[in-house]
């Protein structure tokens, strides 16, 4: 006669009695598996209570900073952000406290060493709100040095990738103004176009700006039909 078929009650017995068969045979390995499971959950919550209390640190630390330098820029101040910037560069608090070194390098007329704190956090530019300023202040130091070429290189690209009107504008009129000082105007007027573009109509800007763009424009055509123009030099 064929076996009687096994219903679910049945099928459920056997299977429970069945790992409790292979449990008792395997019971070294359950213990060490649950030791080893213990051991990673501990270390997974102690490594981010470890990194909160960083964080935690970090926050203070960058807190009481800011507050020795709301008086005068001090030398003091400085060396705490350096190694501030050391201590926690693995937190989202060190591409602040680089900018924050960088403007205080920067007033302190200290633009070389401002610009290799701002240069960092500036190669992320176009995405985080700070390294947008760490640009500003990089691209602020390079003309403080008298890096015109590397000033309107990060100029250019804040005006090509910040999404934010107000600063896109402020870093084209820079590199507006920095390519007419350096005589090349009909660049100056490409620029000014640009900011024309981007402006209100209406505004007291827009007309500002399209008249800078018609004086670069007009300024060329005058030095390329002066014949004294070419004897210069």
């Amino acid at each position: 006669m064929p076996g009687r078929k096994m219903s679910g009650e049945d099928q459920f017995v056997t299977t429970v009695l069945q790992l409790g068969e292979w449990a008792r045979q395997n019971v070294r390995a359950l213990m060490i598996g649950a030791v080893a499971l213990a051991i990673v959950v501990f270390g997974v919550r102690y490594y981010l209570d470890y990194q909160r209390q960083v964080r935690e640190t970090a926050s203070a630390e960058l807190r009481a900073i800011r507050g020795q330098l709301r008086g005068e820029t001090s030398t003091e101040a400085i060396e705490r952000l350096r190694s501030f910037v050391v201590q926690f560069d693995d937190t989202e608090y060190a591409a602040e406290a680089r900018v924050l070194l960088a403007h205080t390098l920067l007033m302190a007329n200290r633009p070389g060493e401002a610009i290799e704190a701002a240069r960092p956090p500036a190669s992320e530019m176009g995405g985080e709100p700070v390294a947008n300023r760490a640009a500003f202040l990089l691209a602020a130091a390079y003309e403080e040095v008298g890096d015109t070429t590397s000033a309107l290189s990060v100029y250019r690209d804040l005006g090509r990738q910040v999404d934010a009107r107000v600063q896109r504008s402020r870093a084209l009129e820079a590199a507006a103004r920095l390519e007419a000082a350096r005589g090349n105007r009909e660049a100056a007027a490409e620029l000014y176009d640009r900011l024309v573009e981007l402006t209100p109509e209406g505004t007291a800007a827009y007309g500002f700006y399209r008249m800078r763009a018609a004086e670069m424009r007009a300024e060329e055509l005058s030095i390329g039909t002066d014949p004294a123009a070419g004897q210069d030099g």
